[in-house]
């Protein structure tokens, strides 16, 4: 059963008014982003154990284009099957105007074999559009899904936008935008002959005594550990010499939280180690991972 959506800023009705309650409860997010999630716990993605191929999505608020919206109980979604490899399929929020009051709903958008947000996402605010909240991959022959990318967004005081993955850059891309993602600071400006462009925010620490620029390089990089729990991850060789490494399990694996620890990197590296470990403490043999990754140092 779908869940019961309460929204405010569609066309107000007698039995739906925009109260100043609801304004109250809107301000401090609806100018601050195009979408975003109050908490990050509200509209959180998982699988439903022992349920083929299905999803649940948590209570929680969110906003989306000047709506805002509330949900009290969880809501499962199967997603469809699949014969053979594997697809990569969208939950969304859409929101549509078109009815008097307006309709939000949880929906799936099915995808492909990458990970991208599908070509078949509603965009249309003021008719019909879809808030992206996470990718789900099924795979053929595998009751639960294989992997799950959150693609929430949250915004707070001071305009500061934060997200969990870099493909939510994919969706949030108008010149301007700026957003934290796995601890890089990225910023949609204008390039060369009045091209959008992102770039990363730099900056400065004291190396060997002097003041140097610190740059970095990132990725996402889909891994198999092996029998030690160990991947290596290859990178650009861009840096003079690593200074830091955060590594994040990109793809919030369904078999629970996943410890990744930088074991190795060297100056002009080409290559970063790290390990895989459960939330036992045990480290994680021939687990396959997708690995969002960001080294930062001098140039």
């Amino acid at each position: 059963m779908p869940v019961t959506f309460t929204s405010n800023g569609y066309d107000t009705t007698t039995t739906n008014p925009y109260t100043e309650t609801a304004w109250a409860d809107a301000f401090p997010s609806i100018g601050l982003a195009r979408y975003g999630v109050r908490s990050p716990l509200d509209w959180k993605v998982t699988a439903v154990s022992g349920q083929d191929r299905t999803v649940s999505i948590a209570a929680g608020r969110g906003y989306g284009h000047g709506v805002t919206d509330k949900t009290v109980a969880n809501e499962t979604i199967q997603l469809d099957t699949i014969s053979s490899g594997s697809r990569w399929d969208l939950i969304a929020v859409r929101r549509d105007w078109t009815p008097t009051a307006g309709v939000s709903q949880f929906v799936k958008v099915n995808g492909g074999a990458t990970q991208v947000i599908p070509g078949g996402r509603q965009i249309g605010p003021g008719n019909i559009d879809d808030q992206p909240i996470a990718l789900v991959q099924v795979t053929a022959g595998q009751t639960q899904p294989t992997g799950i990318i959150d693609l929430r967004t949250w915004s707070g005081d001071g305009g500061g936008l934060v997200a969990n993955h870099d493909l939510v850059r994919s969706y949030l891309n108008t010149t301007g935008t700026r957003v934290l993602i796995s601890g890089i600071d990225w910023h949609r400006r204008v390039g060369a002959n009045d091209t959008p462009e992102w770039v990363k925010s730099t900056t400065s620490r004291v190396v060997n005594g002097s003041l140097a620029d610190l740059n970095t390089v990132a990725g996402v990089t889909a891994v198999t550990t092996n029998s030690n729990g160990d991947v290596s991850i290859p990178v650009p060789a861009l840096l003079a010499s690593v200074t830091a490494v955060v590594l994040t399990d990109a793809a919030a694996q369904v078999g629970g939280p996943v410890l990744l620890k930088w074991t190795s990197g060297t100056t002009g590296t080409t290559v970063i180690t790290c390990r895989a470990f459960g939330t036992n403490g045990s480290p994680l043999p021939n687990y396959n991972l997708t690995i969002s990754w960001a080294i930062f140092g001098p140039s």
